[in-house]
């Protein structure tokens, strides 16, 4: 627990010392000026809204320009399709026998 605790604050406050370096200062050691107010809101505000905004706008524009979709209340206008069934359809609606009652769920007597 207390190595725990030694290995906590020396790991944390090693970047803290880490500009202290007994030989002098490093080259570029300098800080600078910074960034401005207007600088800082738009390095840290704006500039990941425009990103955001962009990977949106890239993820929504192909629904977009798609068009219109099925939606459930309107009417359905496509040709009726059916999948893997007989090659004639018709004669298998007319051809078909009506079958036994089947019963189902859970225990099968519903």
């Amino acid at each position: 627990m207390a190595l725990s605790a030694v290995a906590t604050v020396l790991l944390t406050a090693a970047p803290a010392l880490a500009d202290r370096n007994p030989l002098g200062p490093r080259e570029g050691a300098e800080p600078g000026e910074g960034l401005s107010a207007a600088g800082t809101i738009g390095l840290y505000v704006l500039v990941p809204l425009a990103i955001i905004g962009l990977i949106s706008a890239l993820v929504m524009l192909p629904g977009l320009v798609r068009g219109t979709r099925y939606r459930p209340q309107m009417g359905w206008d496509a040709p009726p399709t059916w999948f893997a069934g007989p090659l004639d359809p018709s004669a298998a609606v007319a051809d078909a026998q009506p079958g036994e009652v089947v019963r189902g769920g859970g225990s099968g007597s519903w």
